[in-house]
């Protein structure tokens, strides 16, 4: 199912600092493949933050939008892999930013006390990204069967998070399980994710059906739905609310800046990427 996008956005509710380097997991969806070999040139783990380029004209940016969330996550890599994670953070916040992270959980339980001083003002400080709980189903996913201790991070997690799941072929079986699983530690909520690509839409298409057979499927049971920012969102059914998360086609609105510097004020990762890497 091809949806056209949608660029009938909202007005800017928050901002994304997209980290680029190699991961220490390699999902098949990942957004960054979409232009694998640009972002590849970039290694900006170990760059300070007062290094980057265009950073603070990027948080004069947000300040003139009265953006006041950033999100911290990683265009083909994980943001718990820089190495001045820390320090960032206190400079955001000491700047009167809202800051949250975007992770995949493989070093949550080291990172935890940085996680723990994440802050929000629109609902979840740290979102954390379940692939499967099946270790093979994980390997053909991402590369690897070892699979994050979720009860344990959850458990340890002293700020509000939620939880996203990409739904692709290999996990469509076990969405309702992982579902049942995060809800016995109450998350803010559960966000079920369509693979967004600008660049690889035939190859990932058999995946992108998929996330729309298991949405009717979980929708087709005459359940409870209310909608925020045009999200499907599940009422009622579980104990926390569970979202159906497209981007094509949510009104939500960023700004989004990648560590070589590209500012980008598109909500669409990709294009908006392409329309300004030029300019650094």
């Amino acid at each position: 199912m091809l949806l056209q996008k949608n660029y009938n956005r909202s007005k800017y509710s928050f901002a994304n600092i997209n980290f680029l380097d190699k991961c220490n997991l390699a999902c098949f969806f990942c957004l960054g493949k979409d232009l694998e070999e640009e972002f590849t040139k970039y290694s900006t783990l170990k760059i300070h933050y007062k290094d980057l380029l265009n950073l603070d004209k990027y948080l004069e940016l947000l300040k003139e939008n009265d953006i006041k969330q950033i999100y911290l996550t990683g265009q083909n890599t994980d943001p718990l892999l820089y190495e001045y994670l820390q320090e960032f953070i206190d400079y955001l916040q000491n700047n009167d930013f809202f800051v949250g992270i975007r992770t995949n959980g493989i070093k949550a339980i080291e990172k935890m006390p940085i996680l723990n001083k994440f802050n929000t003002c629109m609902g979840d400080a740290v979102g954390y990204s379940i692939i499967s709980l099946q270790p093979d189903i994980h390997k053909k996913i991402c590369g690897t069967s070892k699979i994050p201790d979720w009860s344990k991070i959850f458990e340890m997690t002293q700020v509000p998070y939620r939880v996203s799941i990409v739904i692709n072929t290999y996990n469509q079986h076990e969405i309702e399980d992982i579902i049942q699983f995060v809800c016995n530690y109450k998350p803010q909520y559960i966000q079920l994710r369509r693979i967004s690509t600008d660049t690889r839409y035939e190859l990932l298409k058999p995946d992108i059906d998929t996330y729309y057979t298991v949405k009717d499927r979980m929708l087709n049971k005459n359940i409870s739905t209310t909608e925020y920012e045009k999200a499907k969102v599940i009422k009622g059914v579980y104990p926390i609310d569970v979202v159906f998360w497209e981007t094509v086609s949510t009104t939500a609105n960023s700004m989004n800046y990648f560590t070589n510097g590209v500012i980008s004020t598109e909500y669409f990762i990709i294009e908006g990427y392409l329309k300004n890497v030029e300019k650094i």
